[in-house]
Formats: structure tokens, sequence, C-alpha cells
């Protein structure tokens, strides 16, 4: 049986042989923990998402992470990141095409990255 010390450096791991760079920070009281992702989208933009395994369970990290991907929505995520014009800001590509495309890219480490920690459990 793995500790949850040895998940939390698996997942770690794992994650940043992936391109991400991690967080992780254990809630004794709460016995969980709460990964933070992050990588920079091709176009530049620091994107990240947080994610809980409960106890050592990594099934609960996956499912977490499962839920997040399933309701990111590449075109609303876009939409936070255009002016009133319709051209990107804070540091978002200038072009909407551009700015979804790197949305929809962002929507693609998400499932690389969750692919590859789901393999962690078998």
């Amino acid at each position: 049986m793995r500790t949850r010390n040895k998940i939390i450096k698996e997942v770690i791991q794992c994650a940043e042989a992936n391109g991400w760079h991690v967080d992780a920070e254990k809630q004794q009281d709460k016995n969980i923990v709460i990964f933070e992702f992050s990588q920079f989208t091709p176009a530049g933009q620091d994107f990240f998402f947080s994610a809980t395994m409960q106890g050592r369970s990594l099934e609960s990290l996956v499912s977490d992470m499962e839920e997040y991907y399933e309701g990111f929505d590449a075109d609303s995520e876009a939409y936070l990141w255009l002016d009133g014009n319709g051209h990107g800001k804070n540091g978002a590509p200038y072009r909407m095409k551009d700015v979804l495309a790197d949305m929809e890219a962002a929507e693609g480490m998400v499932c690389k990255l969750l692919e590859a920690v789901r393999g962690l459990a078998d």
C-alpha cells in the first residue's frame, strides 16, 4: 500500500514530466491534499487549476480532475480573456480566434495530464 506522501510525490513527478509545475498543500485537519497544477499555454498565458485528493485516494484526485476537465468550456474561458471589442486582454492573444485556440489547447493540456495521472492508478 502506498503512503500519502508517496502518492503525492508520484503525482508531482508525473505532472512535471508532462510540463506542469505543481504545488501540493496538505490540509492535515481535513485529511486532504490540494494540488495546484500550472503551465503556460502555447500563446504564453499562465494557466492553472486545482484538484483535491482525499486521504491517500488517488482515485479521488482523478475524479476531481475529471470533473474539472468535463466542466471546462474553452469558449467561456476564451470569453474571459476578451475586451469589449473582442480582442485579447491581459496578455492574451489579440485575435479572438487565437484566444479560443489557446483555450482549446489548455483543455488538451488538462486532458493529457488527466490521462497521465490516471495511469498512476493502474
